[in-house]
Formats: C-alpha cells, structure tokens, sequence
C-alpha cells in the first residue's frame, strides 16, 4: 500500500500530486489560489462529448492532507466549508473532495445532500481510490516520484496489450513495451532491470541548478527473438532544442556503455543474450506545459517496431556513424 505519510504534513506536495493525475489524464487544470485554510483548490475541466456536439464541465477539487494527523483523521463537513458557494464563485458544476484518509460518514451523507439540493455534481476520492488512480499506466511514475519509499513495492505493472506476445508495462518510473518472437510470455523481467541500469548509468547532460535543460534516456520497448536469445531495445534520447552542442552525447560515447550487438551479459571469456540497441535523438520543448518525458508521440508512430523488433533507422547501427548536431 502506498504511505502518505511520506507526503508533508503542510500539504503542498499532497495537492502537486493531485493536480498531476489529472493532467497526465488529460484535464485542463488550474489552481485557484490560495484558499481560507491556507490549501489551493483545483478547478478542472471535463470534455463531455456527444453523439452530436460536446459540452465541457468544470470541477472544482479541494485536497485535504490529513495523513500525518493523529489517528489518520477523517474529513469533516466543517474542513471543506461551503463548496456549493465555492462552486458558484468559480462557476463549477461538480466538486470533488480527494483526502489522503476519508471523509467522514456525515460529511458523505451531507456531499450526497447538497449536491442534489443544488444540483452540483459530487464526489470524493478517499486514500484507496487515490492509489487505484495512481496504479494506472499514466499514473504509475507518480508513485516513485511522490513515494519514494513506498514505490519499492510498486516497480512492475504488467498490462496484456492487444496481442498474446505483447505487452504495456511501468518499471519505476519508465513505460514501456514488450515483446516476444513466439514465446506468450514477456522476456526476463530481470534482463530489462539490467538494461534500464546500463542507461541510467551513462552521464548525459544533467541541468544541477533549474533542472529545465536537462537530457533524459528513455527506454520505450523491449523486443526479445526467443529463438536466437537475443534483443533489440528502443530507446530515446531527449534533449531541449536550443541546447548547446557540446552538452550532446555522441552516439559512440553512449555505445561505450551499452556496446550494442554484444551480449547482455559478459563473463569475460564469453558473452550471452546479445542485444541490439536503436537509440533515437529526440530535440524536445523540455519547458513546454506539454511536455513529458512518455508522451503518447513517443510511442504511437512505432508500434508496429517495438512488437516486430525492425529498427526504427535501416540498421541499428548507423547511429553509431552519426555526428548529432542540433541548433
């Protein structure tokens, strides 16, 4: 289970989380400022899309953080106010109350009354309805970027995607695609560990101070020929687009450490599970609202290679031959 005692008890980081489930699922989110009690309430909007014509409808979500109290204290009418006219203020039609314990009985019941009385939309999202939402594909990273402790309980969730031999997965903080040549069943858990450690191990330009200019290595599939005992692993070099030349790692610098077509593993005499390495150098808007280091367009242009294996390039080695130069 996930700890929320991990999260301070003043609550900031509490709503930070809330407000990255809802934009990793797509809602336009905005905070309203800072509130009575000193939290900031969400409001978010939902597209409502009809057979004819769409229709949008705002929420307005207040985050309560009582976690870190004595006895996980539960939500009470009197800690959320008046939504109703808070919703008004802000011209919402639903509210949802999400806490990291529960809500009271008598405020579920009062949520349930007044929502009908004035026609406002209510929910709630108690600590396990947040952490199903967190267990989800585009939540999953979220847990080892808020959780630290508690995502060592969290590092694989597989998904069986549309075909016997293919597969979705978090790892960490990583999605990922997985395949099989024949096999119904996804390669070595263990073997991917390994090839997400080779990355994580290479020294690629890190931004100490903002952070903003930082390059990242994504894994984004794994393709295992069970037949040959071999892999291809699709990987992506992000960077910003206006970085400096010199802070770009050159192919043959990265290829010192994965040494693509060699084996996976080496006892020095010999090597095993030889594997093949596509990385793509992908210029990125790192301080764009919209960017994210897993984004669909990573993935969706490719997805007939990472369930086959074909290179994304000709030939898995000709990024080894190439001088990368971006403006």
């Amino acid at each position: 289970m996930i700890d929320f005692k991990e999260l301070p008890k003043d609550g900031v980081l509490f709503e930070q989380l809330i407000r990255e489930i809802f934009l990793r699922n797509e809602f336009e989110t905005h905070w309203t400022g800072v509130g009575a009690d000193g939290g900031r309430d969400l409001i978010v909007t939902e597209v409502l899309e009809g057979k004819l014509s769409k229709t949008e409808r705002k929420w307005l979500v207040n985050c309560k953080h009582f976690a870190n109290a004595k006895r996980n204290k539960s939500v009470n009418a009197a800690d959320i106010g008046d939504f109703s006219s808070d919703c008004n203020a802000v011209g919402a039609t639903g509210f949802i109350l999400v806490c990291s314990t529960q809500p009271s009985a008598g405020l579920v019941k009062r949520l349930e009354e007044t929502g009908e009385e004035k026609k406002i939309e209510t929910q709630f999202w108690d600590s396990i309805e947040i952490e199903k939402r967190l267990t989800s594909p585009k939540c999953f990273a979220l847990i080892h970027t808020f959780f630290p402790k508690s995502a060592l309980n969290y590092l694989w969730k597989i998904y069986n995607a549309y075909s016997p031999s293919f597969w979705a997965a978090n790892y960490k903080d990583y999605f990922l695609y997985m395949s099989s040549r024949d096999a119904n069943t996804y390669p070595e858990l263990s073997d991917i560990e390994t090839m997400v450690s080779k990355l994580e191990e290479i020294p690629v330009f890190k931004d100490k101070k903002y952070g903003w200019d930082s390059h990242y290595l994504r894994i984004r599939a794994v393709y295992y020929d069970d037949k040959h005992e071999s892999y291809s692993v699709f990987v992506d070099y992000l960077f910003p687009r206006n970085c400096k030349k010199e802070n770009i790692m050159q192919p043959k610098e990265i290829n010192k450490y994965l040494k693509t077509g060699q084996g996976l593993y080496s006892d020095g005499e010999s090597m095993w599970k030889l594997t093949s390495w596509d990385v793509r150098y992908v210029p990125a808007s790192t301080t764009s609202d919209h960017f994210h280091l897993d984004h669909k367009n990573y993935y969706e242009p490719f997805m007939k290679n990472y369930e086959s294996g074909i290179s994304r390039s000709d030939f898995f080695e000709d990024w080894l031959n190439t001088e990368v130069t971006f403006k």
